[in-house]
């Protein structure tokens, strides 16, 4: 199936006649709408259920609300009620190698105080009778209605099968839908509603009694326990509702510097500690400054110095020497005379002493200007070589230290300077808290609320239990079996044939299924790992997964994300297994997910979760980067466009100007 065509007359928050087209084109599956958080998204995605399915379609908040109330509600506030609303889609599909054209239109008005439903479809642009007749049969063949949750979800089916608990139910009714197993369940209730008359015609009148008020017990608690899944339904929506307005107002307190005026006094506190900080640091250079420290910027002269004192060194040692050497070389004269040795000889060793008394006394009469101690050189050399650069390390230490300390010091007082004042604040977190007083008020209402439907449930389990005891005992009393008891009896195996069908049915498929939820969300993640097997209880529909060792790996051990991931997996492995070929449509399909996970979805998911993909996205969503990774699946885009002033949305070509790029 592809959806080509929507048009939306005075539907919801659409005013006048709003129309979509929505064929995809080879390789580019996507269709893209953006809108902002009460803009009609939803109400874009409730229209394609409702065109479809009418009163059995799965809608976000009908809650409790009658069929002919709702259909009154979702006429536009400006249109006149007895004009009323219409819902038509226009898709194709190959039937019998085929490929035929086909438009469904629901259209509800108000006549008579009471509202009037039609439904007409054509096939090739011809009326054609008999599916307008036989429409929920037709498009049940097509896709089931129990089974639309699988391509049809948003951001809050998500959510209740990320978080695990009702992880069981949905893939419960999603299998039971797949392999047919609804006609078994239909098949049970029915045995039994036959064995429970079957049995009232053997009993005698205080027999008869007993299970009579057994039979009431049952039903009361029935009552209760469908009284309390309206409630359920109704209160979940309420809680939906509110978690969005509280997103809304968390978003608009972040926007208006909320969080930023609510750590003010830790900016503050943290503002003075790093000018505490600098102060220190610059009082640590000014020591080092006042020291010897500034004598690095005379390295130069320290170097001659150096020199000079190692040269008036020398002259000193000459000016010693040279009185030392004339007596020397006397002595050296008159030892070689003693000696016979020839004069000629002599005479030249006494010029050379002569000559080198004559240097001595040159060097020995130099002039001198720093008459340094003897161990001037030494300390000027250690001066040079090891205090002045082990001082220079330290200043440059501090100089960094200080330089990081005023950036950080800036970007404080930045933050301290976006700080909005009290009384500018003070509505935005008002509503916030008013946003988030109500929603943890409904939450609680409703996990109190669940907490007695799984005690009621119990409650309705152990009556069936105990009406089924009375009957089988009553009928076990009698005498004689006679036909009536053997029917009982063969019913009764029949039923537990049909429970042994159901388990062995599931097991038989379930590896497939399990198998293709594993690979979707391997594909997903990427972290072949992390999840080495994935298992569905054949009985109560759990999910148990397992870690690479073998091990069973409770849901809450893996990140939110990678629960968001591994829920979008599930819902993709068993639109997988239906082997349907249906349109997908997400509404807000990132929702709260951090950016690795949302480019996971972005890239693996999307391009590939059907041959054509509806996605609802707000201005947080689809936006910059991920705008940019999906534009090359994307055929067209449309914008959502709310006047907040007449109430109404309209239809755009586009998508959110800030976000535009070229498709």
């Amino acid at each position: 199936m592809i959806l080509d065509r929507l048009i939306l007359t005075n539907f919801g928050a659409y005013a006048g006649e709003q129309e979509a087209v929505l064929t995809p084109d080879d390789g580019k599956p996507i269709i893209l709408f953006g809108g902002m958080n009460g803009g009609g998204k939803t109400t874009l995605l409730d229209s394609i259920q409702l065109g479809l399915y009418g009163s059995r379609a799965r809608l976000s908040n009908r809650g409790k609300m009658g069929y002919q109330a709702y259909l009154a509600e979702c006429i536009n506030r400006g249109a006149d009620p007895a004009t009323g609303a219409s819902i038509a889609i226009e898709f194709h599909r190959t039937v019998e190698g085929v490929s035929r054209d086909f438009r469904v239109q629901r259209s509800w008005r108000l006549r008579n105080e009471k509202m009037v439903e039609s439904v007409s479809v054509t096939q090739d642009d011809k009326e054609h009778h008999g599916l307008t007749n036989h429409w929920d049969e037709t498009v049940d063949s097509w896709l089931p209605a129990s089974i639309s949750h699988l391509f049809f979800f948003d951001g809050e089916q998500i959510k209740d099968l990320a978080e695990g608990k009702h992880a069981a139910e949905i893939i419960g009714t999603a299998l039971h839908s797949l392999l047919g197993l609804d006609l078994v369940d239909r098949l049970e209730t029915d045995l039994k509603v036959f064995e429970s008359r079957k049995r009232k015609e053997t009993l005698d009148h205080q027999a008869e009694l007993r299970v009579k008020q057994a039979e009431e017990e049952w039903e009361h608690l029935n009552q209760k326990f469908e009284q309390i899944l309206e409630e359920e339904g109704q209160l979940n929506n309420q809680v939906h509702l509110a978690r969005k307005r509280l997103i809304r107002a968390e978003e608009k307190f972040e926007q208006d510097g909320g969080e930023l005026f609510l750590k003010h006094k830790e900016l503050e506190a943290e503002e003075a500690t790093l000018e505490q900080k600098k102060v220190e640091l610059e009082g640590k250079l000014r020591d080092l400054s006042a020291g010897t420290l500034p004598l690095s910027l005379v390295k130069v002269l320290l170097s001659e110095l150096e020199e000079q004192a190692k040269q008036e060194k020398k002259i000193h040692h000459a000016k010693v020497l040279s009185e030392e050497l004339e007596a020397r070389d006397d002595e050296v004269v008159k030892l070689l005379s003693s000696e016979s040795i020839d004069e000629s000889i002599i005479k030249k060793i006494s010029k050379t002493l002569l000559k080198n008394r004559e240097d001595t006394k040159r060097q020995a009469n130099s002039e001198t200007l720093l008459d340094s101690e003897e161990h001037f050189v030494t300390e000027a050399n250690h001066l040079r070589n090891t205090i002045l650069p082990t001082l220079e390390t330290e200043a440059s230490t501090l100089l960094q230290e200080i330089e990081s300390t005023d950036e950080s010091l800036a970007q404080i007082q930045s933050e301290i300077e976006r700080v909005p004042d009290e009384d500018q604040i003070l509505e935005v977190q008002s509503t916030l808290n008013l946003a988030r007083k109500d929603y943890e008020e409904r939450n609680a209402l409703l996990q109190e609320l669940r907490l007695r439907k799984e005690a009621l449930s119990r409650q309705v389990e152990a009556a069936q239990k105990r009406l089924e005891k009375v009957q089988q005992e009553e009928t076990a009393s009698l005498d004689h079996q006679n036909v009536k008891e053997r029917l009982l009896l063969h019913s009764s195996k029949v039923r537990n044939t049909l429970n042994e069908f159901r388990v062995r049915i599931i097991k038989k498929h379930s590896k497939k299924i399990e198998r293709l939820m594993l690979d979707s969300f391997q594909a997903l993640l990427r972290k072949s790992a992390l999840i080495s097997n994935l298992t569905i209880d054949p009985v109560d529909f759990s999910v148990t997964l397992y870690d690479r060792h073998g091990e069973p790996l409770p849901f809450d051990r893996l990140s939110a994300g990678e629960r968001q991931l591994l829920a979008t997996a599930l819902l993709w492995g068993l639109a997988r297994a239906s082997g349907r070929p249906v349109p997908t449509i997400i509404d807000t399909p990132l929702g709260r997910l951090d950016s690795s996970h949302r480019k996971h979805l972005i890239e693996r998911y999307f391009p590939n979760a059907s041959h054509q993909v509806l996605l609802l996205s707000t201005d947080e969503e689809i936006v910059g980067g991920y705008h940019q990774s999906i534009s090359p699946f994307v055929t067209r885009s449309f914008h959502l466009e709310h006047d907040e002033i007449l109430g109404s949305t309209s239809v755009k070509s586009g998508y959110f100007p800030q976000h535009e790029t070229a498709i």
